[in-house]
């Protein structure tokens, strides 16, 4: 036997890294097979669990009703035209008058005239012939005097103008009239001392004069 050292054998190297792989492979294989059978096959009743249906539930809001406001345009409010006051009264005219001031105005003295059972009443009253003749009595027993305005336009009728008949109806014009009466350039008792209706318009104008007939 030869005292030399001897060198690596090639061919056992080789054998030993095929032994190392063949294990390592071996290893793998039996890993591998002992991990699939020991995890179990899912069975069907594992299958997912079904996801509950869910309930969805709408809310609507309630609403509440508000009663209806009905909205009513204020009454419109209308102020009426005052009804000028217009009276009629029988009076003697005791004058008619002109002023630059004033224009034409009329004094008037109210009298009553009285009918039937009043007439024979007042006229035995005051001493007269009762029952009266004709049936009617005039009465004047205030001495009040009242004066109003008489407008150039103030309607004025007279009976007998101009020699006509007692109860012919005329009209003539304010300046006439006041020429005739007392207070006038010539005044005529036919006119002046007759009895005459006068229409007075708001206690203060006369508007309308008419005459009175007397049988």
């Amino acid at each position: 036997m030869s005292d030399q050292p001897q060198g690596p054998v090639p061919g056992r190297n080789a054998q030993i890294w095929m032994l190392v792989v063949s294990i390592v492979i071996v290893a793998f294989v039996v890993g591998g097979a002992l991990w699939i059978l020991r995890t179990p096959a899912p069975s069907p009743s594992s299958a997912p669990a079904s996801v509950p249906a869910t309930t969805t539930t709408t809310l609507t809001p309630t609403v509440e009703a508000t009663p209806s406001v009905v909205v009513t345009a204020p009454a419109t409010v209308t102020t009426p035209t005052p009804t000028p006051s217009l009276v009629r009264e029988p009076a003697l005219i005791t004058k008619v008058a002109w002023s630059a001031a004033k224009g034409y105005t009329v004094t008037a003295d109210y009298i009553q005239i009285l009918t039937g059972k009043a007439a024979a009443d007042a006229a035995t009253a005051h001493g007269d012939e009762s029952p009266p003749p004709n049936d009617y009595y005039i009465l004047n027993d205030s001495p009040k005097l009242r004066t109003f305005a008489l407008p150039k336009t103030a309607s004025i009728t007279v009976l007998g103008w101009a020699g006509a008949d007692a109860t012919a109806k005329k009209k003539i014009a304010v300046g006439q009239f006041m020429d005739v009466m007392p207070g006038g350039t010539n005044p005529q008792p036919e006119w002046s001392q007759a009895r005459y209706y006068l229409t007075v318009k708001d206690g203060t104008t006369v508007t309308k004069i008419e005459q009175i007939f007397f049988p």
